[in-house]
């Protein structure tokens, strides 16, 4: 496979995970307490194929993740969020945990930090599509 190739199929598995992952989060932000319905359990373990392969990224493991290049969105969270670094990645590392959890409730933090990835999941789909215009 050509490198036109490569960056299409990465592009079509991120804008399918970019769409699942933007679709749970509108799902799943108005509702006061998530106690893993099946329908919440579905919406969440959406937000997790993204959020997990993050995580244990930043915990300095590797990912066996097929959705995500969770290397380039981490990369994508650092340099916007730079100066709170160190801050930021414990803040991801505890929405993770909180979406593991048999029940919880989303704080605005929580809402915030999960429209950034969203954001940076988005920006790796512009990125990829770029270079595939440039093939």
């Amino acid at each position: 496979m050509g490198d036109l190739g490569i960056f299409a199929s990465k592009f079509s598995i991120n804008s399918k995970s970019l769409k699942e992952f933007d679709n749970a989060f509108h799902y799943l932000r108005n509702i006061a307490l998530i106690t893993k319905t099946p329908k919440e359990k579905e919406m969440i373990d959406k937000l997790l194929s993204v959020v997990y392969p993050i995580s244990e990224a930043i915990k300095g493991k590797l990912s066996d993740s097929t959705v995500i290049n969770e290397r380039s969105i981490l990369e994508i969270l650092k340099v916007r969020h730079d100066k709170e670094w160190p801050t930021y990645k414990e803040r991801i590392l505890k929405l993770n945990f909180k979406l593991n959890s048999d029940q919880f409730r989303f704080s605005n933090d929580d809402l915030l930090l999960l429209n950034d990835i969203a954001n940076a999941l988005d920006a790796e789909c512009v990125n990829l599509f770029r270079r595939m215009s440039e093939k």
